[in-house]
């Protein structure tokens, strides 16, 4: 009879529960769903039980206070909850969709940044499923205003305090409890990823939306702290390199080790002339690419033939994209994990190409036709050992004509770059220069107003009635952002041709060595990828 009783109240108690905190519930499924949906449209994840249990965890403990609040201040506590749980999930969609991966905290100290780039982020359209998210925050409106309307009692429901306390230690029980399942199916694996942070994408299918963000909070701010307080272990954090030259271990000698070291390649460039060149959003497949017979980059070819040509490349880049490529360039660094070294970590003493160079006589220089303040360009460029930054606000003529997309386009870029580097030549013997080129960024617009390279493709197809076969063209990349893409890269390829055509007119590549790189991919979605693949100008 006790336990026949003891589950009557039981299930009296759930009843009563569930009819005067309906506004909690709807927040508590609100969540859950946002989340699950969040990996449904993303890492095509359905099954999983981790994330969901992390997610029913903190979705619990968080809303476990709102039984401490009064009724109005409760329910626009559960409604601020929501909405973050929709901006969350709609944030981490788009940015899936065009960058592959999910939203950080870090990203926040970039955020000035996105001055320079919004174009390129407005042209990120929102995607129809990107809105599903909202439908949460309009289900919990909607309640809202059908228990105002129809049952106010339970919206002004206020249990007393005895009450209120014993609610909210059950809820936050049960949250911890959930939070204790959790911990328990984690792998030795999982928990690895949660102190590294490796991956985002395996945070985010295994951990939940919430979990995730919290851990990525906790890493970013901690980065934040080793930035105010440093952590090297002199004033100037300078970061050291390990030299085996120097290592009292090793029994060999200097020469001997000199020796080992050296291939076909040494100082076959010695004392010559170094121009680096960073080709914004060059991608190796589009050496490879041919439309109707025409090469995408027939300049970037003939070089690669001509020289040294590194076809296993891969892109080193985090959050800071272009500025990190950059720095792990001249560095042999991998940028930061949290935050970006132009950001977070510009004034750290570096050991890098620039200085070395300087070291042995030569007169360094940076050039970006854009501001210098850009990721933080003007004063990484001066941590990174640069004599001198060129850039547009004081050094270069920029009509309105001539700007593509983010500033001055690379053609007129180049032809004015060319006339500084005359005036350097004569007066420094040895120079060391990178140009960052600009035009070929996304979102490649106007890119149509300067380049005529045909994207649409030629095919036969035979007439029936004529017994002919006629020339017909599918034009079904053009107007896509993969075809603006093209006809970019062809045009900053143009650029290239025309700048080694000049510099090799004025002289300056007699003892020059010219180092080109591409940064990072085109951030295009992989469903433009594909469609192109398919070779069918029909599907």
């Amino acid at each position: 009879m006790d336990k026949q009783q003891k589950k009557s109240d039981w299930k009296r108690g759930a009843s009563e529960f569930c009819k005067n905190n309906i506004i909690f519930l709807v927040y508590l499924f609100a969540c859950v769903f946002n989340s699950a949906l969040l990996r449904i449209f993303t890492v095509h994840e359905y099954f999983n039980i981790k994330p969901i249990l992390s997610d029913v965890a903190i979705t619990l403990i968080m809303g476990s206070f709102g039984f401490l609040m009064k009724p109005r201040k409760r329910i626009v506590y559960y409604g601020v909850l929501t909405f973050l749980s929709v901006f969350f999930s709609c944030a981490n969609s788009i940015y899936y969709t065009n960058y592959k991966s999910f939203t950080s905290v870090s990203l926040i100290s970039t955020a000035s940044q996105l001055g320079g780039v919004m174009d390129a982020v407005t042209k990120n359209i929102l995607e129809l499923k990107d809105l599903t998210f909202i439908l949460t925050f309009i289900l919990f409106i909607a309640v809202f205003i059908f228990l105002k309307k129809k049952k106010p009692e339970i919206l002004n429901y206020e249990p007393s305090k005895e009450r209120s306390k014993n609610l909210f230690f059950k809820i936050i029980i049960s949250g911890f409890v959930s939070l204790g399942a959790f911990a328990v199916v984690l792998s030795s694996t999982d928990y690895s990823r949660i102190v590294k942070q490796w991956t985002r994408e395996y945070n985010m299918t295994h951990f939940g939306l919430y979990f995730y963000h919290i851990s990525d909070a906790v890493t970013s701010i901690q980065s934040k702290l080793n930035t105010m307080f440093g952590f090297s272990k002199n004033e100037e954090n300078f970061i050291e390199f390990y030299d085996s030259q120097k290592d009292e271990s090793n029994n060999n000698s200097t020469q001997e080790v000199e020796n080992q070291n050296k291939n076909k390649y040494t100082d076959i460039f010695k004392e010559k002339n170094l121009i680096l060149i960073h080709c914004e959003s060059m991608q190796q497949f589009c050496m490879q690419t041919y439309i109707n017979g025409k090469p995408l980059t027939p300049n970037l070819n003939k070089l690669a033939k001509e020289g040294i040509y590194f076809s296993n490349f891969y892109a080193q880049e985090s959050v800071g994209t272009s500025s990190d490529s950059e720095f792990t360039c001249l560095t042999s660094l991998l940028p930061a994990s949290s935050g970006t070294v132009a950001i977070n970590y510009y004034n750290r003493n570096y050991v890098s190409i620039p200085k070395m160079l300087t070291d042995k006589g030569y007169y360094t220089f940076s050039m970006h036709a854009n501001n210098g303040s850009f990721w933080n360009r003007i004063n990484l460029h001066q941590s990174l050992g640069y004599q001198h930054f060129y850039n547009y606000t004081n050094d270069y003529d920029i009509e309105e004509s001539d700007i593509i997309g983010l500033g001055l386009n690379d053609k007129s870029f180049f032809k004015q770059s060319i006339d500084i580097i005359k005036d350097i030549s004569k007066e420094h013997k040895k120079y060391m220069g990178t140009l960052l080129m600009l035009t070929n960024h996304t979102p490649f617009t106007d890119i149509e107003n300067f380049s005529d390279f045909e994207v649409d493709f030629k095919y036969s197809e035979y007439n029936p009635i004529t017994k002919l076969y006629e020339d017909k063209s599918a034009d079904f990349l053009e107007g896509t952002k993969l075809g603006s893409y093209f006809k970019s890269v062809h045009y900053a390829d143009e650029a290239l041709g025309e700048f080694f055509e000049e510099m090799d007119k004025n002289g300056l590549l007699d003892n020059t060595v010219v180092v080109l790189y591409g940064d990072h991919d085109a951030k295009i979605k992989r469903e433009q990828y594909e469609y192109y693949y398919n070779y069918n100008p029909f599907t």
